[in-house]
């Protein structure tokens, strides 16, 4: 019975885990927004223009796909109700939503197709360290925040997206029938507000999600839905 027991724990197979983290500089990264769908004609081209970012852009993108497109003859696979909600939450002021939408800072940003602002470096009120600890079924997300001060602490909220990069559709129906889309930074999962000084959440990765190209964004709003910090890492190596 030992060695049955022994020879069953060699021949189980070995689930290798990964860890690996990030941190913020002294300066503030800003969220970048990108409301999307493939249902959506006039989308493809802020897609594209959302995967060319630099890194060293002074923005942390993540491309929300809305599913009040999907009534049009194209399900879009990446979309989920929530994001058309927090769309609308986010345009509370005008109350309207379209696409493609850029919101930089919580701000709409019509603008994007010129380029993003010369001057967007500014000095943070926080900063983020983010852990990441992975496997082939999970990835755990571990943010810590440190706030300037308690008045900078106050009302903030924090919130972790799972994203997945090099993703592809081919298009059979709606507006973009017969084309190959491509897309970057797309959420596969945002949850928050979370505990603004430490937090932790586990992101179980589905069936067909590519762990390579996978990552964990974190950020920071202030009561008014301003980005305090973001910070964005890629899945462990």
């Amino acid at each position: 019975m030992r060695v049955f027991i022994l020879l069953c724990a060699l021949l189980a197979p070995t689930v290798h885990a990964a860890a690996c983290s990030a941190v913020s500089g002294d300066t503030r990264n800003r969220l970048l927004e990108l409301y999307t769908s493939e249902g959506c004609s006039s989308c493809p081209p802020a897609d594209r223009w959302l995967s060319q970012l630099p890194a060293n852009s002074g923005v942390v993108p993540l491309a929300f796909h809305v599913d009040y497109w999907d009534r049009l003859g194209w399900r879009d696979p990446f979309a989920q109700a929530a994001f058309g909600q927090r769309q609308r939450a986010r345009n509370s002021g005008p109350g309207w939503v379209y696409t493609p939408q850029v919101m930089l800072d919580g701000e709409d940003f019509r603008s994007w197709q010129g380029g993003l602002p010369a001057r967007l470096r500014a000095p943070a009120t926080v900063s983020l360290s983010l852990e990441i600890n992975q496997t082939p079924a999970v990835i755990e997300a571990q943010v810590e925040s440190r706030f300037v001060s308690s008045g900078a602490a106050r009302n903030a909220q924090v919130y972790l997206a799972l994203y997945e990069n090099r993703l592809s559709s081919r298009i059979t129906a709606g507006e973009n029938a017969q084309r190959t889309l491509q897309h970057d930074y797309v959420v596969r999962q945002l949850v928050g507000p979370l505990d603004p000084q430490r937090a932790r959440y586990r992101f179980a990765v589905a069936p067909g999600w590519q762990l390579a190209n996978l990552g964990v964004t974190a950020f920071v709003l202030d009561a008014q839905g301003k980005t305090m910090q973001a910070l964005m890492r890629p899945a462990c190596p």
